[in-house]
């Protein structure tokens, strides 16, 4: 059967002042803006998929909640720096809700300043 689906272009996130948020992910994340408008923004990573900033004003948020009733990261960054990136987080004031190693890798779960739930993991080397 041929696939319908090819891949993920771009993952979206609801943002209520673009301005900041493409600081935010510039600045703290290292992710750098390609095309900006005023109701939406893409910004490249190394490689792979690229992050949307879409301007709401609902104030919706990106999040679900496990069966222990903790939040979770609707899609999960990787690393290989993820100690560096713990760092920065940390400088930059932004909300880790965990920080520790899983047995696969390091996992990292924090919030942009919009309230959307993000993580990064850093696997083990095989």
């Amino acid at each position: 059967m041929e696939r319908l689906i090819q891949n993920v272009d771009h993952v979206q996130l609801p943002v209520n002042d673009m301005n900041k948020a493409i600081s935010w992910y510039s600045e703290v994340l290292g992710l750098e803006p390609f095309t900006v408008y005023p109701h939406a923004a893409w910004l490249k990573f190394g490689s792979g998929p690229v992050l949307m900033l879409h301007y709401s004003t609902k104030n919706e948020k990106t999040s679900w909640f496990a069966e222990d009733g903790l939040p979770m990261p609707s899609f999960m960054f990787i690393t290989r720096k993820i100690s560096l990136l713990h760092s920065i987080l940390q400088n930059h004031n932004v909300h880790i809700r965990q920080y520790e190693d899983h047995g696969f890798g390091w996992v990292i779960k924090f919030v942009d300043p919009f309230g959307n739930e993000l993580g990064a993991y850093e696997p083990k080397e095989a």
